[in-house]
Parts: structure tokens; sequence; C-alpha cells
């Protein structure tokens, strides 16, 4: 037997050079002799010619892709039913053996012809809207009209509060008449202090439990939280200017309820810092706890989103060393546009909000050359929560659209709200705005509503607005990742205060307001 790349004719002998045909050799015996041998490539233009005028015309086969994909017993299109079935019995029978024996089948879709692997991966994209039915949608019990079972688990106002304010003589009856009948006030930066003391009762105990004594009473651990809670809600960027102001201002000190005259100096302010920044976590949660208790935070959508933040580091590595001056550090880009791209130096500030009043609940600094779908999955294993407080929905932009990063949510026990590109394939749901989304994640019923629910994400997207206009908070003050995360814990403790104080005097319209109590008492 000759091989079977080989075709014999007469005396001689042709070599069939293709991936794409299959040779079938003849019996030697049909052949006494050898005489030549020539070779055609059919790889080339010129081995084509020779072929067709050899053999006849030529026409080049071209492959079909085949694309596998699950198919499930209630994904059944209307048109399934609307078309006649030939032969039921064989057809019942079929059904019932893939109900016993499912593993035993295998659904395969021939799709149409391509010609390049950037048509292939294209075929694999289902399109479907959001609005599209399916017959199983219809034919279930108790349900008739999608829209009106499924309710938006956001539209939930926080809970009737005791009037704080009667009879607290830190605050004068005047103040109280303006938060009740002015709407244009939004109340001085001590009413942070005055209706959260537990800023003080916190940072005591922590103090007394360290045997720590300061060089001076400016510089308790109280005062120093105090001082750098009063500096985020003034937007103050650096230390120094912070520090010459507050030695200058008899009113700043008044307001944040330092009565000592002592001068504060820069090392000092930082001595204190690195003291309070190991507990500021910990007091955060306190917070965050408070807020639930009131019914501030819902706990039923939460939001995810990354923020750039710059360090104090030029970026440039050492030839020796490999490192820049923040080792810590990384090296962030982002495109935004075609002309719109933002870069340099520093950290990540990963943010968990609720979609009540945009109040954070998770956070956390990492490095800022991480891409989105690890800064994601990181993000979503280390928070954690009680099985009373878990979301409905965690929702995302398109940045760590992933198969990873669906399946992190899922294990999770919520169900993952995160935008598809535009360029996805699988099941892909998509909006009238425009959006895509991933239908293999999201649960039938809420389809309709989709958008609506994606719409909501927007409030990480103000909170983070919030940071860099409100409080000017874009830039790190010293390096190391330790600084970042105090850097983003002191925000986040800021943008709580606020919500609790504006509660507490009854004006829900300054809960997520960066503007309220930051002014002076004269």
């Amino acid at each position: 037997m000759l091989p079977k790349n080989k075709l014999y004719i007469g005396i001689t002998m042709f070599t069939i050079i293709s991936k794409e045909y299959k040779i079938y050799a003849l019996q030697f015996n049909d052949f006494p002799q050898i005489s030549s041998n020539i070779k055609i490539s059919l790889k080339t233009l010129k081995g084509q010619k020779i072929y067709q005028k050899l053999f006849g015309k030529f026409a080049k086969p071209i492959a079909k892709a085949l694309k596998y994909r699950s198919f499930y017993l209630d994904q059944s299109f209307l048109s399934d039913y609307s078309q006649p079935i030939e032969n039921k019995e064989s057809r019942d029978s079929i059904i019932d053996q893939f109900l016993h024996n499912p593993e035993k089948f295998k659904i395969s879709v021939v799709s149409a012809d391509v010609k390049s692997k950037k048509c292939r991966l294209a075929s694999n994209r289902r399109l479907l809207h959001i609005f599209q039915r399916m017959i199983t949608d219809f034919s279930r019990e108790n349900i008739n009209i999608i829209k009106n079972k499924i309710k938006l688990p956001y539209k939930k106002l926080p809970r009737t509060t005791n009037n704080y304010v009667e009879g607290n003589e830190d605050i004068p009856l005047n103040q109280i008449m303006a938060f009740n009948s002015y709407g244009n006030f939004k109340g001085y930066l001590n009413h942070l202090f005055v209706l959260n003391p537990s800023v003080d009762e916190f940072y005591d105990s922590i103090q007394k439990d360290m045997a720590y004594k300061p060089q001076s009473e400016v510089l308790n651990m109280r005062n120093i939280v105090k001082l750098e809670i009063a500096r985020c809600k003034l937007a103050y960027p650096n230390i120094e200017g912070f520090i010459r102001d507050y030695n200058q201002n008899r009113t700043m000190k008044k307001e944040i309820g330092i009565h000592n005259n002592d001068i504060l100096s820069l090392s000092s302010y930082r001595r204190g810092l690195d003291k309070v920044s190991v507990h500021l976590l910990k007091y955060a949660q306190l917070l965050i706890q408070e807020c639930r208790e009131l019914g501030l935070i819902a706990d039923k959508i939460w939001t995810w989103d990354r923020r750039f933040i710059k360090c104090n580091c030029n970026g440039v590595k050492n030839r020796s060393t490999g490192l820049t001056s923040d080792p810590d550090s990384g090296k962030y880009v982002k495109r935004s546009g075609a002309y719109n791209i933002l870069s340099g130096t520093g950290y990540t500030d990963t943010c968990i909000v609720d979609s009540l009043f945009g109040l954070p609940v998770y956070w956390d600094a990492v490095d800022a050359s991480k891409n989105d779908n690890t800064v994601f999955q990181e993000t979503v294993r280390n928070f954690e929560l009680p099985e009373s407080r878990r979301p409905i929905i965690l929702l995302a932009d398109a940045g760590p659209d992933s198969y990873r990063s669906n399946i992190e949510v899922i294990n999770r026990g919520i169900i993952p709200v995160i935008a598809a590109r535009s360029n996805s394939v699988g099941n892909i749901l998509k909006s009238d705005r425009g959006n895509h989304f991933r239908a293999d994640f999201i649960p039938r019923k809420y389809h309709p509503l989709l958008q609506k629910i994606y719409d909501i994400r927007t409030t990480v997207e103000r909170k983070n607005s919030f940071e860099v206009v409100g409080y000017n908070r874009s830039k790190t003050l010293t390096r190391g990742i330790e600084a970042a995360r105090m850097f983003v814990t002191i925000g986040n403790i800021a943008a709580l205060l606020t919500a609790l104080t504006a509660f507490k005097v009854q004006r829900n319209d300054l809960i997520r307001s960066q503007s309220a109590f930051r002014k002076f008492e004269f």
C-alpha cells in the first residue's frame, strides 16, 4: 500500500500538497511502472493553475465551522411551537431519552460559512433584546405581567428619626430653627462632632487602653482625627496650608472643639496621624453599623467602581533597583476617548457603595497598575458580610467584564449586573440605550428592568465626583500603601459623618451633600 497523500495515474506519480484535501491512493498493481514524478502545491496560485489544467475545474473547498451552544429545557422560543411537528412519536421518544440520559446528548448548531477567524468569532455572538420573551414566561402559573411582579429594591426611605437637636445645649436655638425653616442653611463644621460624640468616645478609650500620653493636649487622638476630618471637609490639598491656617485661625479651633492655644507643627501632626491611622477602619465600621441601624444603608443594591489617586512620587525608576521612590505604587493608564488619556503613578481606590444614599460600605487602596478584573475580584473576595446584610445585586461597569468576575459575585450569593463589552460573544442582552449584559448570569425576571437597575450605577460616580471636586482628594500626602489606605478611609469617614449629621437634624437633602457642614460659625 502506497502513502495516502500520493495519487498515481498512468506512469506518472502526482504529489498533492494541501491540508484541505483527502487523497485516496490506488492500488500499486494498477500501474506497471512509474517513469516521472510531478509535485503540485495547491497552496500557491501556480499549483492551482497546473491542477486545473490537468484535472479540470478547480474549486477550493471552504471548511465549515461548527459552534456549540448549551440549551436548557425552558429556553424554547415561540417559533418552536408554531411550526408543525413531524413524526411526533419519534420526537417524544427522543425527548424522553434526553430527560433520562441528558449526558449522552449534545446539540450542535452549524453556523454559516465564514472565511476568517474574526468572522468565526463574531458568529458566536447571540444578541437578544431585554424584552424578548420565551414561551415559558407565559406558561408558568402566577406570572402574567413581569413588570408588575418585580419591584426594584432601592425605593426605601430612612426611618423616622428622633429629634437629636432638641434639648441639645451645644446647638443654639437659632440654628435649630434654621435647620427646620431654611432649606439653604447647611450647618456648621462643629455639628459633625457635637451630634456624633462617637469620635471622642472611641478614641478616648483607645488612648486609655494604649496608655498613650501625647506631648500636648492638642495632639490627643480624638483631636488629630477631628483635624483630619476637618481638613477633608474644608478641601485642603496638603497638610502645610491647613496647619498654617489652624495656627492663625481661632475660629477653626473653636469649630473643631480644641480650646488649647498650643502651636501645631507639621512633624507632630504627622506623628499623630501615624498613631490614629491604625484604628481608622475600625471606627469607620462603627459608623457603617450606625447608618444601617438608622436605615441610611439598605444593603439591597451595591455598586462598585475604582478611582485613581496620585501619590507623592514622580514615577521615575532607580536604575540600580528598578523601583520608584514609592515601590508600593504603580503606573496607571486609562484611555477615555480618542484624545483623553489619564495616566500617572499612584493607587486605586476600590470602593463599594450602597445605592440608597451612595454611602460607602467597603473600600481599599491597591496598586494602580492592576487591571479592573483583578481589582474587582479581589474586592469581592475580601469584604466580609453576614447573611442578613448580603445585597441582592452588585453593579459594575464594563471594566471587570469577564466570566471569572461574574462567578466570583455568584459565589457570594449575589446577582452580578456587570455591563458587557459591545463585542462580547455568547448570550448578550441589549437594552434600548445600547448597554450590553450577559444573560447567562442574570435571572430572567430581571431582564425587562435591566436598564433601570443599571442606571443606579451612577451613584458610585457621584460619590467619586464628591471626592475629587468637593473634597479635592486626588493626591495622597505621603508615600506607601498604608498612607493611601488612611487617605481613602478619612474621606469615607467624612461622608458617613455628613450623612449621620444630616439625618439627625432631619435634613435628608443634606445626606449626600459634600458642601454641608463645612462653614464656620462666627
